[in-house]
């Protein structure tokens, strides 16, 4: 689970700091970007893959 977690993370982190066009293609991605602009939307996908990480770390630490 911390395996999955982990690259669902960093795979978020880096679409929103590349700029990845697939990734803001996505339903939902786009939906938010549609509605407050691409800079709003890839620092939601960077705070999600956070969140991610965050929870991947939590795996680890209280099993």
């Amino acid at each position: 689970m911390f395996a999955i977690a982990a690259t669902i993370g960093l795979s978020a982190i880096w679409a929103a700091w590349a700029n990845h066009d697939d990734a803001f293609a996505l339903r939902k991605v786009a939906w938010i970007e549609r509605r407050w602009g691409r800079n709003s939307s890839r620092t939601l996908l960077a705070v999600i893959g956070v969140l991610m990480l965050i929870l991947a770390i939590s795996f680890l630490t209280f099993p």
